[in-house]
């Protein structure tokens, strides 16, 4: 067999193999989550990157929230999964909540604060892989903030630990969970394979 018709059928087999893994996603796909079609107007996310964990959270001008939770991206082979979770604040919730955003100080703040980090010994430092951002676009207020590096949530600076401490409260006492799914990636093991023979 040439080397010509080896990459042919390997090109093949991945081109089935996605085509496999397109048609398992359609099955498996969370349930209809009514999504607005209007941009969210407040953001969060919270990356772990080496701890390999992220949350979403997403808030629209009508109070419906959605917040994914999704562990596991490291180290390779560990279980990764992902958590959609589903809620809706009141008019009157949703006006106090915006209402703290606009006297929070956050328009105040830089786009992008760094940690320092703090002294490890023998002249190296400890820094975290937090990175944390928030985004508000509504009335008055449009403002993105992006913390990275800090150990934990409450090492940001004010008011961004208590936006955290806030937000983190809403996605845990106004949603509930509608999906968990684990999430299986196969890429590595098929290339191992083709590329063996």
């Amino acid at each position: 067999m040439t080397g010509k018709m080896k990459l042919y059928i390997g090109l093949l087999v991945l081109g089935l193999a996605a085509i496999g893994s397109g048609v398992w996603m359609l099955e498996k796909s969370p349930p209809d989550i009514a999504i607005p079609e209007e941009p969210p107007v407040i953001y969060e996310q919270l990356d772990y990157i080496l701890g390999g964990e992220s949350s979403y959270l997403y808030i629209y001008d009508d109070g419906s929230i959605i917040y994914i939770e999704e562990k596991g991206f490291r180290p390779p082979g560990a279980r990764h999964t992902k958590t959609w979770k589903t809620g809706k604040l009141t008019p009157h919730q949703m006006d106090n909540l915006l209402t703290y955003f606009e006297n929070s100080g956050l328009h105040e703040l830089d786009e992008d604060y760094w940690f320092p980090g703090e002294p490890a010994g023998r002249g190296g430092m400890y820094i975290g892989d937090m990175v944390f951002t928030i985004s508000v676009n509504s009335g008055n207020l449009s403002k993105t903030v992006t913390a990275s590096h800090y150990l934990t949530p409450s090492d940001m600076p004010p008011p961004l630990n208590e936006i955290y401490t806030k937000l983190k409260n809403i996605a845990e006492t106004k949603t509930e969970e509608v999906y968990h799914e684990l999430i299986k990636s196969e890429i590595g093991p098929c290339w191992a394979r083709l590329s063996m023979h």
